[in-house]
């Protein structure tokens, strides 16, 4: 065999080898978030799991949080590594940032600074002369994921300290490939955390922060609140809740009756099992219950003077406002057990 194809089949092997191991490395990782990580507490998590990451993609500091487009805001900022002076700092930078653009135009995949810009323009930027150099930003990696129903997204990006070490285009593609785990995860934790308040937890539900912001929600609650306000589309709730959720006050309305409940510095959304029918209006509250009762159309129609179309028109917007697909799951909601 020629000299020349053993060399190629020997690096062909080693390179096999090295993949080999970087995917079992990689696998072993993500059994360990999901198998390890859910015992963690919910105020502990970020830490652990940004440690767990170290293992495969060494970096020097981080922040992890969530992020608005629309108007652009961090939101609840994780920071490692990294003194706290850097989310004051950084504010009146937000829109001029290149890399947070390049994050929020490419959800879901990771973005190395060295893929954006050459580093000799890099250190010319505003940017890098007012945060970049005092904060050690030489290197950045981050990923951005949204959550399509409700458009919450969680971000993390990792930072080297040392303007010789770039990250690689590997340390990228371990990035993307475990962005995906490590917020689902963080989701989990967060989860398994309100599932143990008792008599809070509802079919229709979300988690804000103390400025209204969504951190989680249901999709049945996500489509109660475009049933009952349309153009809503934010990430923070609709402005008629802002008020009452913000100080931490129940929220009732002739539609819609929310409890709230503090959970440290986030707090917990529900409708109260006994206001199902405050989300509708008396006429619907009557025909929803007509039929769950196992009334007709018809009959239902005949009773109240209505056409039976008007009747179906009713219960489309009962379904719509309740979050249900059919009458058993009206059945369900309207006796308080979904």
């Amino acid at each position: 065999m020629p000299e020349g194809l053993v060399a190629a089949l020997l690096f062909s092997c080693k390179m096999r080898r090295m993949l080999m191991v970087d995917a079992y490395a990689l696998n072993r990782l993500i059994l360990r978030l999901y198998r390890e990580g859910r015992e963690v507490a919910l105020g502990s998590y970020q830490a652990w799991a940004l440690e767990q990451l170290q293992s495969l993609l060494t970096f020097d500091s981080a922040w992890w949080g969530n992020v608005a487009a629309d108007p652009p805001a961090l939101h609840n900022v994780f920071l490692h590594n990294c003194d706290e002076s850097i989310l004051r700092e950084y504010a009146p930078w937000l829109e001029q940032d290149f890399f947070s653009a390049a994050l929020l135009a490419s959800p879901g995949v990771a973005v190395n600074m060295s893929d954006l810009t050459t580093r000799a323009r890099y250190v010319r930027t505003a940017l890098y002369r007012r945060l970049g150099r005092r904060f050690k930003v030489e290197w950045s990696l981050g990923t951005l994921l949204i959550e399509p129903a409700s458009s919450l997204s969680e971000f993390l990006t990792v930072w080297r300290h040392d303007r010789e070490r770039p990250f690689s285009e590997s340390e990228r593609q371990i990035k993307e490939l475990l962005m995906p785990h490590l917020v689902e995860m963080h989701r989990a934790v967060r989860l398994r955390h309100f599932l143990k308040i008792p008599n809070v937890i509802n079919r229709e539900w979300a988690v804000v922060d103390a400025r209204g912001i969504l951190h989680e929600a249901s999709p049945a609650f996500i489509a109660l609140m475009r049933a009952l306000w349309p153009h809503w589309r934010g990430s923070a709730l609709p402005e008629p809740l802002l008020t009452s959720v913000c100080a931490g006050q129940a929220y009732l309305s002739s539609e819609l009756r929310l409890d709230v409940t503090p959970c440290g510095h986030l707090r917990y959304l529900s409708p109260r099992l006994d206001g199902v029918l405050t989300q509708l209006s008396p006429r619907q509250g009557e025909v929803a219950t007509r039929y769950a009762a196992g009334e007709t159309y018809s009959t239902i129609a005949s009773s109240l003077s209505l056409s039976p179309a008007t009747v179906r028109n009713h219960l489309a917007h009962c379904f719509r406002k309740l979050g249900v697909n059919n009458k058993t799951e009206l059945v369900r909601r309207l006796e308080g057990k979904a």
